[in-house]
C-alpha cells in the first residue's frame, strides 16, 4: 500500500540532484564567462603596451612584428589587419596552439569575417599544433606509465598534468579545423571553443549576447521551466497519495466497528435467508458496500413500507425502503433504533423502535413493533399502515449495540420485545461471519408470543456458534418442550458456560432488567460487562437505587400557594414558566406526556432518554428518571432534565 509513495519520494529525490548539476552547470558558465571577460581587459592592456614596445619578428608566436605580421611557429607570417582585430586574432591563436588562454575568446567575438588566406594560414597553425601536442602525449603517456612502474605518485602526478593540457590543446585545434571548414564566422569558432570547454553537447546552443557575454538560449530556460514543474507535480502526488494512504488507514480501522457505506456484505459474509420473507433482489442494493457510519450523524426523511411481517398476534415486522429504491439513504449499527413521527387526530405523535435488520443489509430497513396498550402509535401502525404509505423517520440513535470489535464473545438476554435489538445484532454477526460466540438467553409469556422463533431455529441450523436457550412463563396445553418459568440464576449458568468472563447485553421490561441485573452481579460479573436498554411502560417516580435525582429548589410563599390553590391540595403540579401553563403532574407521567396534554410544545424524538433532543431546565422541584443516558455531567450541573423521562411526586417548574 506504501509502495507507491516510497517511490515517488525517490523519483523526487533523482529530480532534486538533477535540477541541482543543472544550477551548479549555470554558476561555473556564469563564472568562466566573468573570467573570460577580465582576461579580455588584461589582453587589452598588453596589446596597448605592446603598441609601444614591438616586439622582433620571427618568434614562435610571442610577439608581432611592426608591420602587423604574427609569426607562426617558425613558418611565414601571414599579414592581418592591424590594430585590436589582428592583435586579438593572433592571441587566440596562440591560445589554440596551447599558450595561456586569456585573449582568444574575446578577441574572436570582436573579429570581422576573416578573409580566405587568414583562414588556411589559421588552418595551417592548428595542424602544426596538433601534431606537435600530440607528440606531447605521447611522451607523457610514456612518462606516466613509467611513474607508475616505479611507484612515483608525485612523477605520475605531473605527467597526468602534461596529458591533460596536452589533451584540450588537441582539443582546441579540432574544434577550430572544424569550423573553418565549416565556414563559420569568428564567433561561431568561439561558441564552438567555448562550448567544448564547458562539456555542452554540439547541439545546445548558447546565445550570446550583444556584449558578447554568454547567455542563456530559450531551451535552457524550457528546460529548467519544465523540471521545476515536473518536480512540483510529482511532489503534489506524494502529498495526495499520503493522503490517501491516510484516509485508507482511517477507513479500515472505523471498518473494524461499522460497516462501510452503500455497499454490499463483504465476500465473506454469509447473508441469511429469513424463512417465510421475500429477499431483495441485486438491484435493490445487496450487491453495494454495507453503510459507514459516522460518529453523531443522523438522518431524517421520508422512508415506504414495502412489506409488513406478522410475527406474533400481536407484534408487526415493518420493512421500509428508499422511496427510489437503492441503498437506504443512512447508516446504523446493530441496536441502533429509529423515531417515527406520525399525525394522528391532528396531532403529530412520535415513538421510537429498534432497528431488528443487520446493518449489513442495505436494501431496506426494518423494525418490529409490539401493539401496547393505549399506546397510540403502536396501534396506528397495526391498523392503519399498509404497503406503499411513506412515513416520517428520523435516526439511527441509541448506543446499545455490538457489532463483534467489543469483546470475543456475547451474551444476549431479553424478555419480550426487548429481542429486537439482540435480533439484530445476531443477524448482522451471521452476515459477517463472526468467529465468536454468541448465547442468546430468551424469556417470554407463552410459546405463542416467543417472537423469531422460526427464524432462530434457522439460524441456529447455520450457525455453529449460535446458542438459543429460551423459557417460557405459562406453556401448558402447548408443543414446548424447553425451560418453563423464568430466567434465573440456574438457567443462565447452564445456558452459557464461563458466564462471568463474557460480555451481557440485557434488554427488556424494566422489572425484568432490574432483577437480573442483580441476578448477574451475584454470580460475580463486573457492573462494567452489563449493557442494558429498558424495553416497556416506564417506571414510576420512586428512584430505584442507583439512580440520580436532578434537583432545583421548591417553590416557596405565595407562588407554591398560588400553585396549590389552582390544582388542589392533594395533587402535585407541574409549572411551564416560558408558556405560562399549569397543570397537574400525576407521578407515573413524564413532564414530557403532562406538556403535551396541556399543549406545552417540547422537542422530542426517542422518548428513551438516550436521543437528548427533549432536554429542558428544570427551575424548582426535584425530579427522577429512569433513564438519563444523553445527559452529560455539564448537563446536570446546568440543571438539564429528560422530559420524556422525568417524574416527581412533588410540584415542579421547569422553562418550557
Amino acid at each position: 500500500m506504501f509502495g507507491g509513495p516510497l517511490r515517488c519520494r525517490s523519483g523526487v529525490a533523482a529530480l532534486v540532484v538533477l535540477t541541482s548539476q543543472l544550477v551548479g552547470n549555470a554558476v561555473l558558465a556564469s563564472d568562466l564567462a566573468g573570467q573570460f571577460f577580465q582576461r579580455k581587459e588584461l589582453a587589452q592592456a598588453e596589446s596597448d603596451h605592446a603598441a609601444h614596445h614591438p616586439a622582433p619578428s620571427g618568434g614562435a608566436g610571442d610577439g608581432a612584428p611592426p608591420d602587423g605580421s604574427a609569426g607562426l611557429s617558425g613558418r611565414d607570417a601571414v599579414r592581418v589587419p592591424t590594430g585590436r582585430a589582428a592583435s586579438g586574432m593572433m592571441g587566440g591563436m596562440d591560445d589554440m596552439m596551447g599558450r595561456p588562454r586569456k585573449e582568444f575568446y574575446p578577441a574572436l567575438m570582436d573579429m570581422p569575417a576573416l578573409s580566405a588566406e587568414q583562414r588556411n594560414n589559421l588552418g595551417a597553425q592548428a595542424r602544426e599544433r596538433i601534431g606537435a601536442e600530440a607528440d606531447r602525449l605521447a611522451g607523457a603517456g610514456t612518462d606516466l606509465r613509467h611513474a607508475i612502474a616505479g611507484g612515483d605518485l608525485v612523477a605520475a602526478d605531473q605527467a597526468s598534468r602534461r596529458l591533460r593540457g596536452a589533451l584540450n590543446a588537441v582539443q582546441s585545434g579540432v574544434i577550430v579545423l572544424r569550423s573553418l571548414q565549416e565556414g563559420q564566422p569568428p564567433q561561431q569558432i568561439a561558441q564552438a571553443w567555448f562550448k567544448s570547454q564547458m562539456n555542452l553537447l554540439p547541439h545546445r546552443s548558447v546565445t550570446v549576447a550583444d556584449d558578447g557575454a554568454p547567455g542563456v538560449s530559450w531551451f535552457h530556460v524550457s528546460t529548467m521551466a519544465l523540471l521545476v514543474l515536473f518536480s512540483l507535480a510529482m511532489l503534489a502526488i506524494y502529498v495526495a497519495r499520503m493522503r490517501r494512504a491516510n484516509a485508507l488507514v482511517d477507513r479500515l480501522t472505523r471498518a473494524a466497528v461499522a460497516p462501510a457505506p452503500a455497499a454490499a456484505p463483504p465476500a465473506a459474509a454469509t447473508s441469511v435467508s429469513q424463512p417465510g420473507r421475500a429477499e431483495p433482489t441485486p438491484s435493490q442494493g445487496r450487491d453495494r458496500d454495507p453503510p459507514r457510519v459516522e460518529a453523531n450523524r443522523s438522518w431524517k426523511g421520508k422512508l415506504r413500507i414495502c412489506a409488513i411481517y406478522q410475527e406474533t398476534p400481536n407484534v408487526k415486522t415493518f420493512r421500509l425502503q428508499a422511496p427510489g429504491g437503492g441503498a437506504i439513504p443512512f447508516a446504523f449499527l446493530p441496536g441502533q433504533f429509529l423515531t417515527y413521527a406520525i399525525e394522528i387526530d391532528g396531532k403529530t405523535i412520535r415513538r421510537s423502535y429498534t432497528i431488528a435488520s443487520s446493518a449489513a443489509q442495505t436494501a431496506y430497513v426494518e423494525t418490529t413493533i409490539k401493539r401496547e396498550d393505549g399506546g397510540l402509535l403502536s396501534d396506528y401502525m397495526h391498523d392503519h399502515v399498509k404497503e406503499g404509505d411513506l412515513l416520517e423517520v428520523a435516526g439511527p440513535f441509541g448506543a446499545f449495540t455490538f457489532t463483534g470489535t467489543e469483546a470475543d464473545s456475547v451474551v444476549l438476554i431479553g424478555g419480550g420485545v426487548g429481542i429486537t435489538p439482540l435480533m439484530a445484532a445476531i443477524r448482522y454477526l451471521s452476515d459477517i461471519a463472526w468467529p465468536g460466540q454468541i448465547y442468546l438467553v430468551y424469556g417470554a409469556q407463552t410459546t405463542e408470543q416467543f417472537i423469531f422463533r422460526d427464524e432462530l431455529e434457522h439460524l441456529q441450523r447455520r450457525m455453529n456458534n449460535l446458542h438459543v436457550a429460551a423459557t417460557m412463563l405459562r406453556a401448558a396445553g402447548t408443543s414446548w418442550m424447553g425451560n418453563e418459568g423464568q430466567i434465573t440464576a440456574d438457567f443462565l449458568t447452564q445456558a452459557v458456560p464461563e458466564l462471568v468472563k463474557r460480555r451481557v447485553h440485557l434488554c427488556g421490561p424494566p422489572g425484568m432488567m432490574d432483577a437480573l441485573r442483580k441476578t448477574l452481579i451475584g454470580l460475580g460479573l463486573p457492573r462494567e460487562q452489563i449493557k442494558t436498554e429498558a424495553f416497556g411502560p416506564a417506571r414510576g417516580a420512586v428512584p430505584p437505587p442507583g439512580k440520580a435525582v436532578v434537583e432545583a429548589p421548591p417553590p416557596e410563599g405565595e407562588a407554591r400557594h398560588q400553585l396549590a390553590a389552582a390544582i388542589g391540595p392533594a395533587t402535585a403540579t407541574i409549572r411551564f414558566a416560558r408558556s405560562d401553563k399549569v397543570a397537574a403532574l400525576p407521578p407515573d407521567k413524564s413532564v414530557l406526556e403532562v406538556a403535551e396534554s396541556a399543549g406545552v410544545s417540547i422537542d422530542y424524538s426517542c422518548r428513551a432518554g438516550v436521543c437528548g433532543v427533549c432536554k429542558t431546565h428544570l427551575l424548582q422541584g426535584n425530579v427522577t428518571m429512569e433513564v438519563q443516558d444523553a445527559l452529560t455531567a455539564d448537563d446536570k450541573a446546568n440543571g438539564l432534565i429528560l422530559a420524556c423521562q422525568a417524574k416527581s411526586v412533588g410540584d415542579l417548574v421547569v422553562e418550557a
